[in-house]
């Protein structure tokens, strides 16, 4: 068994310790707790989808702090005020030991000072990086306060001479003068190559950005799409996608679809789904930014729509949006979450129309306590 050297410090994976068939068996038996407690037959539940367990993520973000040195890493398990100094990632990739030591030597020769959330005072705030799975791209991101000059060309010369098992195609440098903990782009500059990396998903193409939205598990987001889609099936009918992100799942359905209709609050995330769909052609797609309840209640008029895929943040989603679709009146609804317990919680609401005809959990996040789940509801007759 694989075991990080930072288990048990760092807070980021707490089931390295627990074989991965075991751990398996864990994430089902939650999510059978929870289907009964929500009065769903366990019956419904399929097997859950798995895939690799070690370097999976596409995407980290570490943090900078001062610990009788410049460390920089993730918070320590139930403490977010220590950084631990991380060397490597199981879950992330093999190139980051490399990275992350050519890092900490270049702040370190320039004396940059790492940002004091405390007492609010500092420089280095924060390093993103970037990885697809597929086509093996790499961007990074360092990001800063404005009270210090950076040295850019250094920073481009240091991290493009680096030999990686991944090409870097991309580095920013990001201004985050925020009060709050979280990497905030109040300006973003791109110091070398390219805007953008990009993800390659059976046939499709997908733009990845500094900041944007993208499934955390590639080969995870790879299987899902294609099960929606096998789900589905689709003989040209309308699709309205809410909280489409990216437009990874109406890309998918956009073959077999009629048209599809994607609706997205987070403007980036908007831009990219756009332009996702102009690289690979897609014309029978179009992406709304914009609130769901509002759009759902306000600004959407077209009701002859046959499937309703629904994928929303952690909360889930409100009364009124599920009072809106109830109205919209779909044939199926391919709800997904991030969130079993507020997953279920809408089922069971939304099931006062629709018949649950399964439930089927994808874990996206080996090593974690997290799981995504998938159901599938018919309009009752």
């Amino acid at each position: 068994m694989r075991i990080c050297k930072h288990f048990g410090k760092c807070g980021g994976c707490s089931f390295q310790d627990i074989d991965y068939k075991e751990e398996l068996k864990i994430k089902e038996e939650n999510i059978k707790k929870l289907m009964e407690f929500y009065q769903i037959p366990t019956t419904l539940l399929r097997p859950i989808n798995y895939y690799n367990e070690w370097f999976y993520r596409n995407k980290m973000e570490f943090s900078f702090s001062y610990n009788n040195d410049i460390v920089c890493g993730l918070y320590a398990k139930g403490n977010n005020s220590l950084v631990v100094d991380i060397e490597e990632c199981l879950i992330f990739s093999l190139d980051l030991p490399v990275i992350l030591k050519t890092l900490k030597e270049f702040v370190k020769e320039r004396s940059y000072i790492p940002y004091n959330k405390f007492s609010r005072k500092g420089f280095l705030r924060n390093f993103i990086v970037r990885e697809t799975k597929f086509s093996k791209e790499l961007m990074i991101g360092i990001v800063t306060t404005s009270h210090c000059d950076f040295d850019k060309v250094g920073f481009v010369k240091t991290f493009s001479s680096l030999k990686l098992s991944s090409n870097l195609k991309s580095i920013y440098l990001i201004t985050n003068n925020s009060l709050s903990d979280a990497v905030i782009f109040d300006k973003k500059e791109l110091i070398y190559k390219d805007e953008f990396i990009f993800e390659d998903l059976d046939k499709f193409k997908f733009i990845i950005g500094i900041n944007s939205f993208f499934q955390a598990n590639s080969e995870g987001a790879l299987d899902f799409y294609k099960k929606i889609k096998k789900y589905a099936s689709l003989k040209k009918e309308n699709v309205l996608d809410l909280f489409c992100g990216i437009g990874g799942i109406g890309i998918f359905l956009s073959e077999d679809a009629q048209f599809v209709f994607g609706v997205e609050l987070n403007k980036d995330a908007i831009s990219n789904a756009i332009e996702n769909a102009k690289i690979n052609n897609i014309k029978n797609i179009s992406f709304y930014n914009s609130d769901v309840r509002k759009f759902l209640n306000l600004e959407f008029n077209y009701k002859d729509i046959s499937l309703l895929v629904v994928n929303p943040p952690r909360a889930g989603i409100s009364n009124k949006i599920k009072r809106a679709i109830l109205r919209l009146n779909p044939k199926v609804i391919i709800y997904s979450s991030c969130n079993p317990t507020t997953f279920f919680r809408d089922i069971k609401d939304l099931s006062l129309k629709y018949n649950i005809n399964f439930v089927e959990p994808f874990d996206f996040f080996p090593k974690t306590p997290h799981t995504e789940i998938l159901g599938y509801l018919k309009i009752k007759d």
